[in-house]
């Protein structure tokens, strides 16, 4: 079952809430069916096998170069939820994937969610930190899971490698 957005902040803003977001959301971010989640500062750009990894206000997308990004929102799941990502369909539009492969959140995770970027255009975009990048859908497991126990569990940042 996925939850709508009084479900949504019944879990995130109640305080018996169980679903944890710091910082809390905005009355923005909270949408029908989703959470919007907001662009970090920190980025990797993944260019011929190198790393490069640096803090900016604004980054720029170069055509077909692949960057990691991460959301401004630390994210807590209990065990009976868990989450997925999609991009916005404004950042969409611009030519933009939020994330390659990598969208499923499981339940018992922490942290901040890593966004693989990817600018699919032809001509370079701008993304500014603090802009809401994706969406989180919820979903109400039939019952708890033994939760998530993986090597990212607790990331911050742009996250590039597994860590054990």
């Amino acid at each position: 079952m996925i939850l709508s957005d009084k479900s949504i902040e019944y879990h995130i803003m109640d305080e018996t809430g169980d679903i944890g977001c710091d910082p809390l959301p905005t009355e923005e971010q909270i949408q029908p069916a989703s959470l919007d989640v907001r662009l970090g500062n920190e980025f990797a750009e993944l260019a011929r096998g190198d790393e490069f990894k640096f803090e900016r206000e604004k980054l720029t997308l170069k055509p077909g170069v692949r960057y990691l990004g991460h959301t401004k929102e630390i994210i807590d799941l209990p065990n009976d939820i868990a989450a997925q990502l999609a991009g916005r369909s404004s950042i969409g539009r611009r030519g933009v994937i939020v994330h390659k492969t990598a969208g499923w959140i499981d339940p018992g995770f922490k942290g901040q969610i890593t966004l693989e970027l990817m600018n699919l255009g032809d001509g370079e975009v701008v993304l500014e930190e603090g802009e809401r990048i994706g969406q989180l859908v919820f979903s109400k497991l039939d019952q708890p899971s033994s939760g998530y126990e993986g090597g990212y569990q607790g990331q911050t940042g742009a996250t590039t490698v597994y860590s054990e």
